[in-house]
């Protein structure tokens, strides 16, 4: 009968154990912004009153970021692998006079309470486009360059349309 226990608790412990890596060890569909692939995010920029509440602030590294035409791709990494998160670029309606014109951003990041602990890595690109319409629209002007001073990074960001 202790056989038949032993074996018993061992199937059990072996199913917890299975349960347990698999919940932590799936992959997370990014859906960022638009639903794309598990390994890229994308969508608009976002002109928005910053500081503010609003955007959700779970935290996360910037590795990389360059302007490619009209879009930002930042390579990013942060914890996680057991939820859905999603990612925003908010970038601040106060623009900083300067030559060339600067302005504030940075990536909004809700991990939606994922406490797992994998390294996730996810590209993300955001369609600067509507940075330049704002700058049109206050300058006049059909062509200009934006310095974006983007929060967690050190790269020089030009955006020129």
């Amino acid at each position: 009968m202790q056989i038949n226990f032993k074996r018993q608790s061992s199937l059990v412990a072996l199913g917890w154990l299975f349960l347990a890596a698999a919940a932590c060890s799936r992959t997370e569909p990014a859906t960022g912004i638009s639903g794309e692939a598990p390994q890229s995010s994308s969508g608009r920029a976002v002109l928005a009153n910053e500081p503010d509440s609003k955007w959700p602030s779970d935290p996360l590294t910037i590795s990389n970021a360059s302007v490619a035409g009209d879009t930002l791709v930042i390579a990013v990494e942060h914890g996680g692998g057991c939820a859905t998160h999603t990612y925003q670029l908010v970038v601040s309606r106060a623009w900083m006079e300067s030559l060339p014109v600067q302005v504030a951003a940075r990536v909004s990041h809700d991990a939606h309470g994922d406490l797992c602990k994998a390294l996730i890595r996810r590209e993300l690109r955001f369609s600067l486009t509507p940075v330049a319409e704002t700058y049109r629209a206050a300058y006049g002007q059909p062509h200009g360059t934006v310095s974006i001073r983007l929060a967690g990074s050190s790269a020089e960001l030009l955006y020129s349309f």
